[in-house]
């Protein structure tokens, strides 16, 4: 298979969003700076609801045993690599040249074979792969750099009937998370719009997917960054267990959720659609 980048019948719009976020991530290495400024807050990656939340991610990755799965925006290889080990033939995709090579040299060093798995640079809005493709697709932190209804377009069109995809995306609504997107431009590309209400309603009242959504983060994402300053030896402390007891009741008011660290998507393709 070719590498795909921009072009065809993308609009421009697209294509120069996609050419921005290509250049962010191959000559600036955004992800790493990301991820270099969230491990100064090291307790946001297991406060109580987070945990729940990557428990159901990995309860559903490790079903994939036989299965042909899209890892859609792979990044370096890490999801990948956690799917190869569960049994599924993998294939990545991203817009860096950098994270290709870094994941397919993993997953080499790993031990498999080039018939387990495949890594191409790609647009994610234009995906060089046949309709029913795959059995599921599965991304974390990717829809919010791209155009949200045509990379839903894309990934509904190489899903088998009846597949599945999974999403871990942040969200746009709680204040204090929004300041601190605004304090830390480095840390982001430019076209990074973190999901908001009307994508969660435009997926619920969708005719092309079930979908059922987690969250979490409206209380503990905020609580979580104050503690890993005050008290960054105690991830397991009265502060986060007591924001956990009143975020659950929060999650109860569905017209809350954009105000949470994360949402997990977990989309059911509706055949026919």
């Amino acid at each position: 298979m070719q590498n795909c980048l921009p072009g065809g019948p993308l609009n421009e719009a697209i294509q120069n969003r996609v050419r921005t976020e290509q250049r962010e991530h191959s000559n600036n290495d955004v992800l790493s700076k990301s991820y270099q400024l969230k491990n100064r807050f090291k307790h946001i990656w297991i406060y109580p609801s987070r945990r729940r939340m990557d428990r159901a991610l990995l309860e559903y990755l490790e079903k994939l045993n036989g299965k042909r799965v899209l890892d859609y925006g792979c990044g370096w290889g890490d999801s990948s690599l956690y799917m190869l080990d569960q049994g599924a033939e993998v294939h990545g995709i991203d817009i860096s040249n950098k994270y290709i090579d870094a994941a397919r040299k993993r997953c080499h060093e790993a031990g498999y074979h080039d018939s387990k798995f495949g890594f191409y640079v790609m647009d994610a809005h234009n995906l060089g792969f046949a309709d029913d493709s795959f059995d599921s697709v599965v991304g974390l932190g990717i829809l919010h750099h791209l155009e949200f209804g045509a990379a839903l377009k894309e990934i509904h069109r190489v899903l088998k009937p009846n597949g599945r995809a999974l999403f871990q995306e942040p969200l746009a609504g709680n204040p204090m998370l929004k300041l601190f997107r605004m304090l830390t431009p480095k840390a982001r590309t430019e076209n990074e719009i973190p999901l908001g209400g009307k994508d969660l309603s435009h997926l619920r009242n969708s005719s092309s997917w079930n979908a059922e959504m987690c969250f979490c983060g409206i209380i503990e994402a905020p609580a979580a960054m104050v503690t890993s300053m005050l008290m960054p030896a105690r991830n397991d402390n009265f502060l986060l267990r007591a924001a956990d007891f009143f975020e659950k009741k929060m999650h109860a008011h569905s017209f809350l959720n954009s105000w949470n660290q994360y949402v997990l998507l977990n989309l059911s393709k509706i055949p026919g659609q």
